[in-house]
């Protein structure tokens, strides 16, 4: 197996509700020999690993397995064309394919177990097709349930048979039907009590096992009815708070905008043939009608359609696209008919990038949960000690009958929940992500939200970021026609305006570009160097006149343009509430004209000019907690420098533009910090409310508002809806 050094995986493990449960996991993906770093997120059901060389991912997957939990994979059976003595080889190509688990071969048939977040059927199909195999896929199944339908089914076989229990007084009927509550629909907190002992440690499923396994055996005991009401209430309660809870954690992981198994209309000779879109390749062509969802990214060959492009940019007016024009998959299409030329398809759309950059901003760990992480640990241990004292209470200091002192201390057992301390960070940080993304706003790094909340200096690149990006010539003197051939290999905005000052065809080598200075070569044999006034003069003998740019030849200046780039209006909002916000704001930029000037005393903020990208580095670093907002392209290295670093790119490219955010216009940058500090708020209400709910509740179960008290089946509805409450509250604006 071909093995690459320090990769990044991620898998869905199913069967976490609690932080105890990370733990778990945590450890078991951990003790694989090579595995560097583990972090799971409880919310979503991810596990992002870092895999030193050596390390299988496959190991990891039957640790998990091992520890009690499963692991969302996907079966693939291929048929392939090959001789039986070809198979070892085949095995081995595949086994070193990304993404792929496991491999079995056989009578031209393999079979593959893969993993669905990394890799995909049309993948390996792909794969196999590079290396000369005719293949084509013959089944594929996901192997794992969802932990919504499964808590669905047990709950409503509760549903069903808790009722008889309470309705009945034959006490074998009673006793029947409530070791049928507890053997199947309680049998997933059984197994997860043993899963958790068995790995030394312990998590909710072991409070409502001991909960209702002690309810139900002194109810066999004792002969006592009401104890096996209590114990297949308590589990029917809970089970209705989880599949609740179940229900909206999903809910919440499926927000994000997806195209599967969209049908796609591809043209052949004219003619249509109805396609899935993960089948559509690069150069195809597919029809668009109203109704439709965009099935891949492309371009438009013929026709005029509108479009809804707000799942994926935000903006909420439909845009009407004509013939070349580009379209991202995902979006819908209102009206119109349209001819489609597929870019990309399947894992290269746009769409499938944003999926990935949200996974991975939300296996985030903010510095609160080193805080849970304690609590947890320390939790269920804490309230068994709780329970033994409260029943030693009652029963011995206190006096009080066998069955009351066992129905409270079965209830402090059934009335605490960790799992609201786990899901606090993580399902915050999932619906504060998705909600910006419906913004038009990409999280690439989760950790940046609480980041944005430090912040208190924004340094914002000037050209394309502050103004329209559309510098236009308002006069030019002199040479230029040299100076248009030379721009014409540049992509900087102002290279745009200048390489439209003149048609005439010029021959241009030795072309050389730096970056926020100028740009040089020789053009029909003659040096020409074309950029700002200091560039240029340091260079050529001349004067500048006044003029935003200067044009060299052959050593002399002998060109001169004035230029214009006016401010966006939604610049100037954005700056104008930053600076309400208290911000501090400096407009970093290349550009050492006094337009840069012009623009820092329109929006009333400091201006640095003349940088070069090394220089606004060195700027966003000595001001340590300081964002940086430019071009996700030109101005990568401050980005990466910034504490913060928030690229503003309306490109479908994600791995072109660095940043931990992205943002489609400036525009957007007030939306993400009142995201980001909505977002970290949540969390730490999230921890606080978890924290409060069980402190208030032990107590009363414990009895010390006796004569009242909470009998263990309410109890445990109430232990329940505290992750609810959580989920909920997170949803909440």
């Amino acid at each position: 197996m071909r093995l690459r050094a320090d990769r990044d995986e991620v898998l869905k493990v199913v069967g976490m509700h609690c932080s105890t449960c990370v733990t778990t996991v945590s450890r078991a993906a951990s003790s694989v020999k090579g595995v560097k770093d583990v972090k799971v997120n409880l919310a979503t059901g991810e596990v992002r690993l870092s895999l030193g060389e050596g390390a299988r991912l496959s190991e990891v997957v039957k640790s998990i397995r091992r520890a009690g939990y499963d692991v969302v994979t996907q079966r693939v059976d291929i048929a392939v064309e090959a001789r039986e003595e070809e198979m070892p080889k085949l095995r081995e190509l595949l086994e070193g394919t990304e993404g792929v688990l496991d491999v079995r071969t056989g009578s031209g048939l393999v079979s593959v177990e893969l993993n669905p977040l990394r890799t995909s059927a049309e993948a390996i199909l792909e794969e196999l097709r590079k290396r000369g195999y005719r293949a084509s896929l013959t089944k594929e199944g996901i192997i794992a349930r969802s932990d919504f339908r499964d808590s669905s089914l047990r709950l409503i076989s509760a549903s069903v048979l808790s009722p008889l229990v309470l309705l009945i007084n034959d006490f074998p009927v009673a006793l029947a039907l409530s070791t049928a509550v507890l053997l199947f629909s309680g049998m997933k907190f059984l197994r997860g009590a043993y899963r958790a002992l068995r790995n030394g440690t312990t998590n909710m499923d072991v409070l409502v096992s001991l909960s209702s396994v002690t309810a139900w055996a002194y109810g066999l005991v004792s002969r006592d009815l009401s104890f096996l009401q209590a114990s297949s209430s308590l589990i029917t309660f809970i089970l209705a708070g989880k599949t609740l809870e179940a229900w909206l954690t999903e809910r919440i992981s499926e927000d994000v905008p997806k195209v599967l198994r969209v049908k796609a209309r591809r043209l052949i000779n004219g003619k249509e043939q109805e396609v899935d879109a993960r089948d559509l390749r690069p150069g195809d062509v597919v029809a668009l009608r109203s109704g439709d969802t965009v099935p891949a990214d492309g371009v438009i060959d013929e026709g005029e359609v509108y479009v809804d492009e707000s799942p994926l940019t935000g903006e909420p007016t439909p845009v009407l696209k004509g013939k070349g024009d580009p379209l991202i998959g995902g979006s819908a299409v209102l009206s119109g008919f349209a001819e489609l030329y597929v870019t990309r398809s399947g894992e290269r759309t746009y769409l499938a990038q944003v999926v990935e950059a949200v996974r991975r901003a939300e296996a985030v760990r903010l510095p609160v949960q080193d805080f849970v992480d304690k609590v947890s640990a320390y939790f269920v241990p804490t309230v068994v000690v709780i329970s033994a004292i409260v029943f030693l209470i009652w029963r011995f200091a206190l006096g009080y009958p066998l069955s009351f002192a066992l129905t409270l201390s079965v209830a402090v057992l059934a009335s605490a929940c960790p799992c609201g301390f786990g899901l606090a960070t993580p399902t915050a940080i999932a619906v504060g992500i998705r909600r910006l993304l419906k913004r038009g706003i990409i999280v690439r790094d989760g950790e940046a939200l609480q980041r944005l909340t430090e912040v208190r200096t924004f340094v914002i690149d000037k050209t394309g970021t502050l103004t329209e990006g559309k510098v236009k010539v308002v006069k030019f003197e002199g040479e230029v026609e040299s100076a248009s051939c030379l721009e014409r290999l540049s992509s900087h905005p102002v290279a745009k305006a200048i390489s439209e000052l003149s048609e005439g065809e010029c021959e241009v080598r030795d072309f050389a570009e730096f970056p926020g200075r100028g740009v040089h070569g020789v053009v029909d044999g003659r040096t020409v160097l074309v950029g700002s006034k200091d560039f240029v003069l340091t260079n050529c003998n001349g004067e500048d006149r006044g003029a935003d740019l200067l044009v060299c030849v052959d050593g002399r200046v002998e060109g001169w343009v004035w230029l214009d780039d006016p401010l966006r209006p939604e610049a100037i909002e954005a700056v104008r509430r930053l600076k309400a916000m208290g911000y501090r704001v400096i407009i970093a930029t290349g550009d050492s004209s006094t337009r840069a000037d012009s623009a820092a005393r329109a929006l009333g903020v400091e201006v640095r000019k003349g940088l070069s990208p090394e220089d606004k580095a060195e700027l966003v670093r000595g001001l340590g907690k300081a964002a940086f907002v430019g071009d996700g392209i030109n101005d990568a290295l401050a980005l990466k420098e910034a504490f913060v670093g928030i690229a503003v790119s309306s490109g479908t490219d994600l791995a072109k533009v660095a940043g931990d955010v992205i943002i489609p216009s400036i525009g957007a940058l007030p939306s993400l910090l009142e995201g980001a500090r909505r977002t970290v708020r949540k969390v730490k209400e999230n921890v606080a409310w978890a924290l409060a709910y069980n402190s208030v509740l032990i107590p009363i179960a414990s009895g010390v508002l006796y004569p009242f008290y909470l009998p263990p089946e309410w109890a445990a509805l109430a232990m329940s809806m505290n992750s609810v409450s959580v989920v909920l509250w997170s949803l909440i604006r």
